[in-house]
């Protein structure tokens, strides 16, 4: 247990709020939770309110977390900030949810919470092989999303470039390394475009990219200025630095994730320990199992209702209107 009060983290190692929210607010009621922090081991964490200072979220969908029945309770008694990725690539992707539905649930979560308790990740940014011999990068995406997030009201966007894990090379897609120069090519694109929406654009653990593109900041994914201006109910202390890795300029917090099960989402690029769909993930897996409301599609209708939701997408939005815990999940 923590001597001193303390954020919590949920969770940069698996999609707390998409899989295990069940699994939350019951330990969250309880007041505390145990988790399995790998190598044989295992921690018990408090979870009462003298014990936290508020809630670090972080997840690819919202969906399921913001519907459950005690997720207006947790807002009334407890401090919490949402980091959303949002990007835009099925093929590294495969079992998130069709871009529509993040996107509708993106609306309801800054609803409830506010859109300046929302962070979006667009991250990682990939060069992948789309075909024989070519290569390409995903960062096509931030522009189209770039003006759904300026009209939802969220001011930040946090992003961070590959790490080339030695592990990615048995996900069945071949990744390259972006060199720095087009990393700094990259980021000075997409500031411009940023700067046009009222965005301010962070980057992760990559620290040559807020030093060559002035414009662009160092990211602090658990922020201490961000939790203090956030604070409802005074309780905000300040904080130390507590990097995970080079380059990471997070503030100290407890993270209560656990690398097993598997996180179905199944993203070939994640740092994490993701069940691929090829090799790992049972789609006939019942849909208790990770508090799903139906059990998982399989991958070609999956793509197809990706494909349909965002081309509908599309074409109603205007492009011109951590351990090593790194941004690579969340």
């Amino acid at each position: 247990m923590s001597s001193r009060p303390v954020y919590i983290s949920a969770s940069r190692r698996t999609d707390i709020p998409r899989f295990f929210s069940d699994e939350f607010f019951t330990a969250w009621k309880k007041g505390e939770i145990t988790y399995n922090g790998g190598y044989g081991g295992s921690y018990t964490v408090s979870l009462k309110p003298e014990d936290v200072l508020g809630y670090i979220f972080w997840s690819k969908d919202y969906s399921l977390f913001i519907r459950h029945p005690l997720f207006k309770e947790l807002l009334q008694t407890s401090n919490a900030i949402f980091h959303y990725t949002i990007n835009d690539c099925l093929v590294l992707e495969p079992n998130v949810a069709p871009l529509k539905q993040r996107l509708s649930t993106l609306d309801r979560l800054c609803d409830f919470v506010g859109p300046e308790r929302v962070m979006w990740r667009f991250d990682p940014i990939c060069r992948f092989e789309a075909a024989p011999g070519a290569f390409v990068t995903n960062e096509a995406a931030f522009y189209e999303l770039l003006p759904i997030m300026e009209k939802a009201g969220i001011r930040r966007c946090y992003f961070s470039f590959m790490s080339d894990y030695k592990k990615l090379a048995n996900r069945g897609i071949k990744f390259k390394a972006i060199g720095e120069e087009d990393r700094i090519a990259i980021a000075g694109k997409m500031l411009r475009s940023a700067m046009n929406a009222g965005m301010e654009l962070f980057n992760c653990c990559n620290e040559k990219i807020a030093q060559s593109v002035p414009g662009i900041y160092m990211a602090h994914c658990i922020d201490d200025d961000v939790l203090s201006t956030t604070d409802r109910f005074g309780v905000h202390r300040s904080l130390s630095l507590k990097p995970t890795r080079s380059g990471c300029g997070c503030f100290e917090s407890r993270d209560i994730g656990s690398y097993e099960p598997k996180c179905p989402h199944g993203c070939l690029y994640c740092y994490a320990n993701p069940s691929l769909f090829t090799k790992h993930l049972d789609l006939d897996m019942p849909a208790s199992r990770y508090g799903a409301d139906k059990p998982a599609k399989d991958r070609a209708q999956r793509a197809a209702e990706n494909k349909t939701d965002n081309a509908r997408s599309n074409a109603v939005t205007d492009p011109n209107d951590s351990d090593d815990d790194s941004g690579e999940f969340s």
